[in-house]
């Protein structure tokens, strides 16, 4: 049986109170390695072309981890930045959206938060693939909004390259490395207006781990079903963002800036399409960084405060869906991050 996303609305009924403070993004930091990796690179790889990739997914390089990087490499000179831009507060917790960990003990978090310095505070991973920044999300803004917690590190950081068949060309051209971290905290006002999250187990299928379904002795790697993952995808991404509009209270005509999970070019497009949100306001890097999975909404969300695109005011909407299946959407009401 199908169940109601888990919502701001399920939170305040937990929580049996109507005075929480709001959470807000105080400040942001991304990385991604310096190696790049072109379509010119990919055709030297797999049977590709440049056009065959820039159709198919917009993507026309990604960037690759060094042989020194790690998920937890990334995840701290992202955090570190993100720390510094925020003036160093005192955090409470340290939560990570990863896929991609290096081991699967101890946990990213906690490979983080040795490279920083914080030892004593709450630190954890969740994996919810691309949808793990918003789910990463959610919980700090619950923790916050109860009262629990006041200021909460969240670091999405992904090394995919690595699990990446180079032989499988519909997927091996999607994947980048990447990480950005936010450091958020309590608010009287802005900030996350609304924030729902979801999965669906039944569609494990079309986004795992593991052998080619139709070779057992295929390398374990990512591996993906195209049509039927595009279909979902924008189907999912559509409605939990006219959800969230709607829980804010907006209209999807407010939307100031849309701010997509950068899987696909052509999903991103659809569902600015069915949302009837112009692509002058949807904020696209999937060109330059690949699908950088739970990193990728928020390494475009810190380039485009970076550049100057965000005003403090400005109603944004960000959408993901991933391996699980997951999905989620956030409405938030934009602060002002310092930024540099």
């Amino acid at each position: 049986m199908a169940t109601a996303p888990f919502s701001h609305a399920t939170i305040d009924a937990l929580a049996g109170t109507a005075a929480m403070p709001t959470a807000q993004i105080l400040s942001l930091g991304s990385y991604v390695p310096t190696e790049v990796l072109t379509n010119a690179d990919m055709e030297a790889l797999v049977e590709t072309s440049n056009t065959w990739i820039l159709e198919r997914t917009g993507i026309r390089e990604r960037h690759r981890v060094g042989l020194d990087e790690t998920a937890s490499s990334m995840g701290a000179r992202a955090a570190a930045d993100a720390i510094a831009q925020a003036g160093n507060p005192v955090l409470d917790a340290i939560i990570v959206a990863t896929c991609s960990a290096e081991t699967r003990l101890p946990s990213t978090a906690c490979l983080i938060q040795r490279r920083l310095g914080l030892g004593g505070m709450v630190a954890f991973d969740i994996n919810a693939a691309c949808s793990g920044f918003l789910y990463a999300l959610s919980i700090a803004d619950s923790m916050i909004r109860s009262g629990a917690l006041r200021t909460i590190l969240v670091v999405a950081t992904e090394a995919l390259t690595p699990l990446v068949d180079y032989t499988d060309r519909t997927t091996c051209v999607l994947f980048g490395d990447g990480a950005a971290a936010a450091v958020v905290g309590a608010g009287e006002s802005g900030g996350i207006r609304a924030l729902r999250m979801a999965a669906d187990g039944a569609d494990a299928h079309l986004i795992y781990y593991g052998a080619r379904p139709d070779d057992e002795d295929s390398r374990q790697a990512i591996r993906m079903s195209g049509p039927g993952t595009f279909r979902s995808a924008v189907e999912r991404l559509s409605d939990i963002a006219t959800t969230v509009c709607a829980d804010a209270g907006w209209t999807t005509d407010d939307i100031d800036w849309f701010i997509p999970h950068q899987a696909n070019l052509r999903i991103i497009e659809a569902v600015a399409k069915r949302l009837g949100v112009p692509m002058d306001r949807v904020i696209v890097n999937i060109d330059r960084v690949g699908n950088t999975s739970a990193a990728s909404i928020p390494i475009a969300l810190h380039e485009a405060a970076t550049a100057g695109r965000l005003a403090a005011g400005q109603r944004i909407v960000s959408v993901a869906f991933g391996s699980g299946i997951t999905w989620g959407g956030v409405a938030l009401e934009w602060t002002g991050t310092p930024t540099r």
